[in-house]
């Protein structure tokens, strides 16, 4: 919640700048995360910090406003898990050939390359989805639906795909050493991060049906007499 000087409630749609170094504002690093570990998150608490109206960002009266920047980091995270899954299956594919069991390559087996199929399956049709995705976004057709739609669908496949690849390799499936157990753990923050799948679910229903499902409807108590 932010006041004004006159201890007045501040629009939510005004958005400001808050610098590092502004007195109350306390930023600590998360540790101990199983995947995106690149990423640096902080726990950010924020008390009694004071911000000048110089550091309002102009031309931002809405959430429509805030959402031009964010229709471009969900284009973005579509196709994070496109390529983390592109990866997986090149080295399950390479692992597979490579590595004999019973005096034949593991790629030979009925079971091994069924699996192998459904990863490439889903990485096709990824990749489909967030090429399509791309078209709607250059051409300004892109809707939230259209870009929930995709995260959604895309990280829920491409969970799909890192847990076929680590079952592709067995017990060295969860080794880091062979990096599809990295992927398998970078793949859930994706697949919660930016909205989370049953978020961006509720989202592109609300644009397929016209309700919104966010927040129970509350039945109106009605008389048995």
């Amino acid at each position: 919640m932010c006041l004004g000087q006159d201890r007045s409630l501040i629009p939510d749609n005004n958005v400001y700048i808050v610098k590092k170094d502004a007195p109350g504002l306390t930023v600590t690093k998360i540790e101990n995360k199983i995947g995106l570990r690149i990423v640096q998150n902080g726990d950010i608490v924020m008390k009694k910090v004071f911000i000048p109206d110089e550091d309002r960002l102009t031309g931002v009266n809405s959430f429509q406003d805030t959402n031009k920047v964010l229709a471009v980091s969900r284009v973005m995270v579509a196709w994070q898990p496109i390529g983390i899954s592109m990866g997986i299956y090149d080295i399950c594919h390479r692992y597979l050939k490579e590595r004999k069991q019973f005096g034949a390559p593991l790629a030979a087996f009925q079971i091994n390359q069924q699996k192998l199929v459904q990863m490439l399956s889903n990485v096709q049709a990824m990749f489909l989805v967030g090429w399509r995705l791309c078209k709607l976004y250059e051409s300004g057709k892109m809707t939230p639906g259209h870009a929930s739609l995709a995260k959604s669908w895309i990280t829920l496949r491409a969970r799909e795909t890192a847990a076929l690849g680590r079952e592709l390799l067995g017990g060295n499936g969860i080794l880091a050493d062979f990096l599809v157990a990295k992927a398998f753990c970078d793949i859930e923050p994706i697949y919660t991060y930016e909205g989370t799948y049953d978020i961006n679910t509720l989202v592109t229903g609300r644009e397929v049906t016209g309700f919104a499902s966010f927040k129970p409807v509350i039945a109106q108590k009605r008389s048995r007499l």
